[in-house]
């Protein structure tokens, strides 16, 4: 029989599993309303940080009432994650009052944020008792899938509304609907952020399909149409690097799942899909041809004031170039109707894709890495703070050595490490459905690492918290294989 403790114990695991099966549904699937204005950043506090918060709060009384928390504390992923917390508190204490790089509050609640969403992944292990439960919160999750691709089909073809944070006026909360030439996004604020979920699936999906071949036909189905219907979207994002990462991630799933012969359908399949006209194809040639040949028709205006211009300050330009060598590139391009950018500046391209290929490798050859290279420079212990260059570095490495060093990105690869030391041994260890979970989940860490190079995907909330959230699920799911394997 329970005692009072004993039930009271009971009732907050019961509602810590719930509130996380919540904050798997909630934080893909919410769209990125603003509720609380953060000066200095056009970054706002939303209401699944509140939800987040409040989870912390109820695991916390757990935590200290059943007297696990001391358990928790000698993990050594916990303390791991611990020691990259306590480097960024001190980046951030040498950044405000040493070097006089960030304000400290904007500072404080950018490290907030990262505590925010690893500490996801010790709520959700910490909380799973049951092989039945991990395997909810991982069925809810292609439910999820289902749901994002189907808004996102909505916001192409049936005007479903959308909300991005890709720029300080978009993020206040304005509701647009996608034009013709505009990149899907879904629920989530951008297209790179959804390009990342859906590789984050479909490598798992990868492994996972096969032992759903043998023991559940109608699962497996399920699966293929969420995979092919992602692979889809992922197409109309027109995201490149999500793109490669999907075909890494997919591939390293095959090669774990024992299923490599599949390699070359894959690899033919992502060519079919770069053959046919797309924005993602125009993006991939433009890469080629822009950034590779340095090869494009450029804009030379016929006004001496405005070839004169700043290219550092980008003012919309009047429409005073040669607009016949505008009709003969647009005539040549897959995407004809597409309109030309009014605000080009002297020597960029005149196409569309092309600029904003140009541009977008241009900002971080020239502004953002750069920018962290030299905070690194500044401060290679510990860089010049959480917050200090910029929202966005579109490299998650150097914008870890600038903002917090050497000591702070090794404590971080160190985290990095140790779970994919876990995720390695269970799939070494375990049989079945978590043998072929954690091949799937090993390689959509492997593909998201990827993403990090040319996107900040470890800062992005709502994809950072998805990954550590499955993380958190998949180990604690090969702990419990593995403790039942020893009991037998």
């Amino acid at each position: 029989m329970q005692g009072p403790m004993q039930k009271l114990l009971s009732a907050f695991e019961r509602v810590l599993y719930w509130a996380v099966l919540v904050l798997l549904l909630f934080i893909p699937l919410y769209m990125k309303f603003p509720l609380v204005s953060v000066g200095g950043t056009f970054v706002s506090i939303r209401f699944e940080d509140l939800l987040i918060g409040a989870t912390y709060l109820i695991w916390a009384a757990y935590l200290i009432l059943s007297g696990k928390i001391k358990s928790l504390l000698n993990d050594k992923l916990i303390q791991a994650i611990i020691i990259f917390f306590v480097i960024g508190a001190v980046s951030l204490f040498s950044a405000g009052f040493i070097t006089k790089t960030v304000t400290l509050q904007l500072g404080f609640l950018h490290l907030l944020r990262r505590v925010e969403v690893i500490m996801l992944l010790p709520l959700a292990a910490s909380i799973i008792k049951s092989k039945r439960q991990a395997y909810l919160y991982l069925g809810a999750l292609t439910i999820v899938l289902f749901v994002v691709n189907f808004y996102a089909l909505g916001q192409r073809y049936l005007s479903f509304p959308a909300i991005s944070t890709t720029n300080s006026e978009l993020s206040k909360g304005i509701v647009y609907f996608i034009k013709p030439f505009d990149r899907v996004i879904s629920t989530f604020g951008g297209h790179y952020d959804l390009a990342v979920f859906l590789v984050m699936g479909l490598s798992i999906i990868a492994s996972v399909i096969f032992y759903f071949f043998k023991t559940n036909l109608i699962f497996s189905v399920w699966l293929g149409i969420l995979a092919t219907v992602s692979s889809v979207i992922l197409v109309m994002t027109a995201a490149r690097l999500s793109f490669f990462a999907g075909i890494f991630g997919i591939c390293s799933g095959l090669i774990l799942a024992g299923k490599k012969k599949f390699i070359l359908l894959i690899l033919l399949l992502a060519g079919l899909a770069l053959i046919y006209p797309s924005q993602l194809r125009s993006r991939i040639i433009s890469t080629f041809t822009v950034n590779i040949q340095k090869s494009w028709t450029g804009f030379f205006s016929n006004k001496d004031a405005d070839s004169g211009r700043s290219r550092l300050n980008i003012p919309t330009l009047p429409l005073t170039w040669d607009q016949r060598s505008v009709e003969n590139k647009a005539s040549t391009s897959a995407e004809t109707a597409e309109p030309v950018s009014p605000d080009i500046v002297p020597g960029e391209p005149t196409d569309s894709t092309d600029l904003g290929v140009y541009r977008s490798f241009d900002i971080r050859v020239r502004v953002e890495w750069p920018r962290a290279i030299r905070a690194f420079i500044k401060n290679p212990l510990l860089g010049t703070g959480y917050s200090s260059i910029g929202l966005a570095t579109d490299n998650d490495f150097l914008r870890s050595l600038g903002e917090v060093g050497i000591l702070g990105t090794l404590a971080f690869l160190l985290v990095l490490i140790e779970v994919g030391k876990r995720l390695i041994a269970i799939y070494g260890s375990s049989e079945g459905l978590i043998k072929y979970i954690s091949a799937g989940v090993l390689s959509m860490a492997l593909a998201f690492i990827v993403n990090g190079l040319f996107i900040d995907v470890f800062e992005a909330s709502k994809t950072a918290s998805l990954f550590w959230l499955i993380l958190g699920i998949t180990l604690a799911l090969g702990k419990i294989g593995i403790e039942g394997e020893k009991t037998k």
